[in-house]
């Protein structure tokens, strides 16, 4: 049986702890931090926002794609194709031009890929400010699209171009970090991972998980608050950092649940780390493989086209949490329905699961030995 008032005082009394807490505090503010961080340097570095030149008739979503890979970039429409050719000329040219990239979408893009046309796609590319590497990452997220369109096999072909090559590989405006924005959402889920532990080990650690016992809240009134008060705050700040970084784009509605699954992971395998921990030092030790393993996925998952036959491409596959940020980048770049997702979903809730069960045994010894902590 709960008690609703012991659970609302457990929680007020966590929720002022973590704020007057400073080493609780510097966890939650982390993600936070370095979000803005970045957005300074980037503003910093962006003074002159990346231009871009693009001929799309029919309004192909694709237009939108692209231009996310540039932070807060100024789009130029073209007349025609050749408009955009001849600002960039052939491959391997040499010469100045007054835009990063140029893009020529052909009319009814779409259409002509579900009735199995063969469309093609033509990208320039300034190499003085958009490294070779970033044109094929570009022309992957183009390939893509594609796939999601007219899957398993993309009939459009993807011609990239690009003008004074071999860039200097500094300064460059192309923000991957910008485009792929899923990677804020995994790593601000360290905030569940770092809290939950910290609030269980501390009353472990102080001895006064005793005295909450005595008082007419049970052993599971603590967790549920405990568990209350980290959910709060965890998605507190996922969705601020995603909203800072523009990354509520795309399949918002699945986004949303993506937030909600990571919040719910991120606990889960936080409570099982308090659950089996008992003090913040083997706690400390052990929290950057969970956070290792979900910021890793993250961060290849947009490579995946260039990793072709690479055994990394493979390997985080095995992790988890690879699941989580596949559906992520997903929602992200609009790629797929609910139901294409449903692996990525099905799989996170498995390990949901799996990870509650696992603190659910762990905690039953736990309240069996309570009075004695």
């Amino acid at each position: 049986m709960t008690h609703l008032r012991a659970i609302l005082a457990i929680v007020r009394k966590d929720a002022l702890d973590i704020v007057l807490d400073k080493g609780k505090l510097a966890g939650l503010l982390t993600p936070v931090a370095l979000t803005l961080l970045y957005l300074l340097v980037g503003n910093v570095l962006s003074s002159h926002p990346p231009t871009l030149l693009v001929y799309n008739p029919g309004q192909s979503g694709l237009q939108q794609l692209v231009s996310s890979a540039f932070p807060s970039p100024h789009i130029t429409q073209a007349n025609s194709a050749a408009d955009v050719s001849a600002a960039f000329g052939a491959n391997g040219t040499h010469k100045k031009v007054s835009y990063y990239a140029g893009l020529i979408i052909p009319t009814d893009f779409e259409q002509s890929l579900r009735s199995g046309g063969h469309p093609q796609v033509s990208i320039y590319i300034d190499g003085s400010v958009i490294s070779e590497q970033q044109g094929v990452l570009l022309q992957s997220v183009i390939t893509n699209y594609t796939r999601t369109i007219a899957a398993p096999t993309p009939p459009a072909s993807v011609v990239l171009a690009t003008i004074n090559p071999q860039a200097p590989q500094t300064n460059s405006s192309f923000s991957l970090s910008k485009y792929y924005s899923l990677i804020v959402l995994p790593f601000s889920l360290i905030v569940g991972i770092t809290l939950m532990p910290a609030l269980l080990i501390e009353e472990k650690e102080k001895k006064t998980l005793r005295m909450l016992m005595v008082s007419p809240a049970s052993f599971g009134d603590v967790i549920l608050g405990k568990l209350l008060v980290a959910l709060g705050y965890q998605l507190a700040v996922s969705v601020f950092v995603l909203a800072v970084m523009g990354g509520f784009t795309g399949n918002v509605p699945l986004l949303l649940l993506y937030v909600l699954l990571g919040a719910c992971f991120s606990l889960a395998t936080g409570l099982l780390l308090g659950s089996v921990l008992q003090t913040a030092g083997s706690a400390g030790a052990i929290e950057f493989i969970p956070i290792f393993a979900f910021i890793v996925p993250a961060i290849f998952i947009p490579l995946v086209q260039t990793l072709s036959g690479n055994p990394i491409q493979q390997i985080i596959k095995f992790f988890p949490t690879y699941y989580f940020a596949h559906g992520v980048y997903d929602a992200i770049q609009s790629q797929g329905s609910f139901g294409d997702n449903l692996l990525d979903v099905g799989v996170t809730l498995g390990c949901i699961g799996a990870m509650f069960f696992l603190t659910l045994w762990a905690l039953r010894r736990q309240s069996a030995v309570a009075a004695t902590i």
